[in-house]
């Protein structure tokens, strides 16, 4: 049975009664809760957080990614930016949900064969997976935890592995090598590639480093084949091996790690002639030289990675802002992709 509220209301002199529901009269209590926030500033700032990313999500969704900066994609990558580089947003319920959100996104069109091309996916920082009509190809597939965060659950992971018949790992460091997400490739018979250092123990890792440009040919347990050629790149010191993949279908992709050395210039400047014509080239947003690495590589487009690392501290979050000051200064085409975005390389 429904509660009324009787309120007495005065029109030109004569009072009149009226009968209002409880339930409005709650519902109106619960919508001034909801927009007002006096003295409960930090919940106001979570509100607002969350409010920008459904924004951001829903932008992203809308305008997908293409070459070049459109003024959309900016203003919400943008927006990206200001909220990662407020440390009080970290791991909080308006990080989570977007992150849900844009992992759902990848995992649902994994679903979909890819007819013609290839279709290039970034889930976070430098995660990649490629996928041709063949072969599904990942690299430096991580869960990404942070100390008692994890940026991606088990769950959502498996299901990315379950889609990708190998993974690549181009460097030690744990925002690119995940021993648990190497396990679920292993323990399906799908094979990982991995610099010399990398999970040393794990003797069925295939552990690959040289000094050279090496070339092999990879088998895999759908029958296909890849052609893998490994460049001996650096991270400062760190061995940091430069992958490019030839699909079955004549398709090349190039995953630079986390390439950052002077002296490997030297060799950078020619490695076109070593690996057949890169259809993409996914390099990281603060290598050394960028134009100068991607003249050596010489790609039909290059995809950036590594903006907004939640491992790092701030001045090293870098923002996809400087990104897209970086790469309007290159003249090959480039795309910039946000979390859980894809893009399709011909």
């Amino acid at each position: 049975m429904k509660r009324l509220f009787c309120t007495l209301v005065c029109v030109g002199g004569i009072t009149l009664s009226t009968v209002v529901p409880s339930t409005v009269q709650a519902q109106e209590k619960k919508t001034a809760e909801k927009t007002a926030y006096w003295g409960k500033s930090d919940l106001y700032l979570q509100k607002q957080a969350s409010v920008m990313l459904n924004l951001v999500d829903q932008a992203l969704d809308e305008n997908p990614p293409v070459a070049g900066a459109p003024m959309t994609r900016k203003l919400a990558l943008y927006n990206f930016d200001a909220i990662v580089h407020e440390t009080k947003y970290d791991y909080t319920e308006p990080f989570n949900t977007f992150v849900k959100s844009r992992i759902d996104k990848v995992i649902a069109d994994l679903q979909k064969p890819v007819k013609k091309g290839m279709r290039v996916y970034k889930l976070y920082n430098e995660c990649v997976v490629a996928r041709t009509k063949s072969v599904t190809i990942a690299f430096d597939i991580v869960r990404r935890k942070i100390k008692t965060n994890q940026i991606f659950s088990d769950e959502d992971i498996q299901k990315i592995v379950d889609q990708c018949d190998v993974m690549f790992l181009t460097h030690n460091h744990p925002d690119h090598v995940d021993p648990v997400v190497v396990d679920m490739f292993l323990k399906a018979g799908k094979p990982v590639m991995a610099t010399a250092n990398i999970l040393k123990k794990k003797t069925d890792i295939l552990h690959r480093r040289s000094d050279k440009v090496t070339k092999e040919t990879l088998k895999l347990a759908n029958g296909k084949e890849l052609l893998v050629t490994i460049f001996p790149g650096h991270q400062s010191e760190l061995i940091n091996n430069i992958y490019a993949v030839t699909t079955p279908e004549k398709l090349t992709i190039a995953h630079a790690g986390d390439q950052y050395n002077k002296e490997d210039m030297e060799w950078i400047a020619n490695a076109k002639n070593d690996v057949p014509k890169l259809n993409a080239l996914f390099i990281n947003c603060w290598t050394h030289r960028m134009s100068d690495v991607i003249a050596g590589f010489n790609p039909k487009v290059v995809i950036t990675g590594h903006e907004n690392e939640m491992g790092h501290t701030i001045d090293h979050r870098e923002a996809f802002w400087l990104t897209f000051q970086k790469m309007e200064q290159i003249t090959t085409p480039y795309v910039v992709m946000g979390w859980g975005e894809w893009y399709n390389v011909k």
